[in-house]
């Protein structure tokens, strides 16, 4: 329970872990609405419960009352109230465990905020489990967002890591990703960036402006050993989620006893088109809108091209308007790019980007290019994926 003192009387904010409470809680709160606050309960954007208009003299009874229904935790607007989305728990969206990692971070952050004092007692993570955003990572000081990738065959789930997000000022700005890591790494990834953080901060720096000051490029290098995957047979844990004992796989793609597996050369195409959108956000924090804008169409452009090469379709490297009008006819207009859910949502960010090309950029047009990139992107990991499984799979003929 967290109280904030609000003209002469408090609002207590009551953490909730994942947003969870059982039916016995649920009777218990009701009873606490209708006693202290006439009636009224408030849901927050963090998952968490809000009491208002409680009078001083009644703080400590609703703290014994809460405590009796174990509603009494600490932590509420802290480093360790992560908020989450359902993930892959229940969602059909879902591409990771969004609510087993931050079950594991609010495990691990009490500690680490214990070590690093103050300065980060503040840092919201909110973490979601697909490109739907409903986990609010982009507008998190750390925020983390759901994607896999393909290791050696197998599907491994990871996290984007999101930095630039601000939550106050009704979410004044969005956060953009600066790369993935898998998501057994994401623990790593919080204590690395909170730590660099606490050292190197200036006086009175927010995280925001630390982040502006340092460069993502820089942080991204911090964080370049953490991309890495051990094979399966180094360490299989990295092949499921968190809180999941099953095997993150979208079923047997054919994979050998040999740690050696050929990676099909779609994937080299795909990692490319990362490292340009990346290039990108340098080139927005630099302030060259013209080209930030430029480098995330030309991303699209390339994962595009890969995906069109993969289906034996040939077209020239600088040929734009021949890579959107294949990708258009091959991966559009047959549905193989479509997301399940969200159908051609993802194509819909080239074709607009390919249509505005020439046209001057804004510093907020550039950042939604830059955006809707990257989802781009993923939707392209993904479509991959899905070929290079149905190209393994057997024929029921066969």
């Amino acid at each position: 329970m967290q109280p904030q003192k609000q003209e002469g009387y408090y609002a207590l904010s009551i953490t909730l872990p994942l947003g969870d409470f059982t039916t016995r809680q649920a009777r218990g709160l009701a009873a606490i609405a209708r006693r202290y606050c006439g009636d009224t309960l408030r849901t927050t954007v963090d998952q968490n419960l809000l009491l208002r208009w409680i009078r001083g003299a009644d703080v400590a009874a609703i703290y014994g009352e809460l405590e009796r229904l174990g509603l009494a935790e600490a932590g509420a607007h802290r480093l360790s109230d992560v908020t989450s989305c359902p993930g892959t728990d229940t969602c059909k969206l879902g591409i990771a465990s969004s609510r087993g990692l931050a079950s594991e971070l609010r495990r691990r952050l009490p500690l680490l905020q214990e070590e690093l004092g103050e300065a980060v007692e503040g840092l919201h993570i909110k973490a979601s489990g697909c490109f739907n955003s409903c986990g609010q990572h982009h507008v998190a000081d750390l925020g983390f967002l759901g994607v896999s990738r393909n290791v050696g065959g197998r599907k491994v789930p990871h996290f984007q890591v999101v930095l630039g997000g601000q939550w106050t000022e009704n979410a004044a700005a969005y956060g953009l990703a600066i790369g993935a890591v898998p998501s057994k790494r994401v623990p790593e990834v919080v204590r690395r960036i909170t730590e660099r953080f606490v050292r190197e901060r200036q006086e009175g720096e927010s995280f925001q402006a630390f982040v502006r000051r340092i460069g993502k490029a820089n942080i991204r290098a911090g964080l370049q050993d953490l991309t890495t995957v051990p094979s399966y047979a180094e360490d299989p844990s990295y092949y499921s989620d968190w809180r999941d004992p099953r095997e993150y796989s979208l079923g047997d793609m054919g994979t050998g006893e040999c740690a050696g597996e050929i990676v099909p050369y779609v994937y080299f195409g795909l990692n490319a088109s990362e490292r340009e959108v990346f290039e990108a956000q340098l080139r927005l924090e630099a302030n060259e809108i013209g080209e930030a804008q430029q480098r995330a169409y030309g991303a699209m452009l390339n994962a595009a091209k890969a995906l069109v090469r993969h289906l034996g379709q040939q077209v020239a490297d600088d040929d734009a308007a021949e890579i959107v009008a294949q990708f258009r006819l091959h991966l559009h207009e047959t549905g193989l790019f479509h997301d399940p859910y969200a159908g051609g949502k993802f194509a819909s960010y080239l074709f607009r980007a390919h249509a505005h090309s020439g046209e001057t950029a804004s510093r907020e047009s550039a950042h939604q290019t830059i955006e809707e990139a990257q989802l781009f992107i993923e939707a392209a990991h993904a479509c991959c994926d899905r070929m290079v499984a149905a190209a393994s799979t057997p024929s029921a003929a066969e």
